[in-house]
């Protein structure tokens, strides 16, 4: 038996997955590892490396798996998109971890994170589709006809990231000060953010915010109070999560202008779309709205997306 590895490599965390090369549909009990992240640009490339190579070995001994039983690997990680990128993560892969411990022949696939998230969302014998990510940031993928993947977003929380968790936040906690001020309405918002935040009152906020750097997924950390008031029908929740899936549509627009097949069924991901049932539905019904494919949930994960990359490059090689 022969296995295909396949990875998903986040920002804070990493999951890797031992596949069987000849297994056509997600195991219902997949051999599975987890890990710290391994986002180049955030530990850097050969820390990545280390990461990955320690993660992977400790899965081989888990499942107590040699090194000839493994056939290829599929990774999509976080951080790497361009040529370049790629290129460098395959170096620093083929340096740190397949020199002596496996075959400099085995075959190594290396992709972004959202490319092979979108291959694991296909169910098995479905070739075209787009994969929809609202979690600490935004972006969309899809497939166009000609085989060729495209996207929109991924532009970081700076200039982009419209209709994420880290955005929504930021839009809270303005709504929370103008409903301090007197400006707007007050919002059920300001109690759910300033119990997370361990606050008594709106002006604390300030020196909470201000007092230190904070970090985009600290702020993105904020959003489930949003849900959680749009779930008790505050208007100023429900208002903002309205705006976000008119935000994340407009990608679903950018994948079909760049060739995706409007048709084309759009899987859900990432922790905003999965947990807001407000959002969802307001998503499904602008896609409905405007012709579009079905919102729907992602067949298996990433990492099986990854494999499954790593197995049909490793089959492409050999023809």
């Amino acid at each position: 038996m022969t296995y295909i590895i396949g990875i998903d490599g986040g920002g804070t965390k990493t999951t890797c997955l031992f596949l069987k090369a000849d297994e056509r549909a997600y195991p219902k009990r997949p051999l599975m590892v987890k890990g710290p992240g391994t986002n180049p640009h955030v530990v850097g490339f050969e820390e990545a490396g280390r990461r990955l190579e320690s993660l992977i070995r400790h899965g081989m001994k888990t499942f107590s798996l040699a090194p000839q039983e493994i056939s290829g690997a599929g990774m999509g990680l976080a951080g790497v998109g361009r040529r370049d990128e790629i290129e460098q993560m395959v170096g620093t892969m083929r340096t740190i971890f397949f020199n002596p411990y496996f075959s400099e022949n085995l075959n190594l696939y290396i992709t972004s994170d959202v490319h092979a998230a979108l291959k694991g969302s296909l169910a098995p014998g479905i070739e075209k589709g787009m994969l929809l990510i609202s979690g600490t940031g935004s972006n969309a993928v899809g497939i166009t006809a000609a085989g060729k993947v495209v996207t929109c977003g991924g532009w970081g929380h700076l200039i982009g990231d419209e209709g994420s968790g880290y955005h929504l936040s930021l839009k809270a906690l303005s709504k929370v000060a103008k409903a301090a001020d007197g400006r707007e309405e007050p919002t059920q918002m300001t109690s759910y953010i300033l119990r997370a935040c361990g606050l008594e009152r709106p002006e604390q906020l300030i020196r909470y915010l201000y007092d230190r750097p904070f970090e985009k997924k600290e702020v993105a950390a904020l959003a489930p109070c949003i849900i959680e008031a749009s779930e008790q029908g505050d208007k100023a929740a429900v208002d903002l999560l309205k705006e976000a899936a008119e935000e994340l549509v407009l990608h679903i627009e950018s994948l079909v202008k760049q060739g995706v097949d409007p048709k084309a069924p759009v899987s859900a991901a990432g922790s905003i779309l999965t947990y807001s049932q407000v959002l969802r539905n307001h998503v499904g019904k602008l896609l409905e709205d405007r012709q579009f494919g079905p919102l729907t949930d992602p067949y298996a994960p990433p990492e099986y997306g990854a494999a499954l990359l790593g197995r049909s490059a490793g089959m492409e090689k050999e023809r």
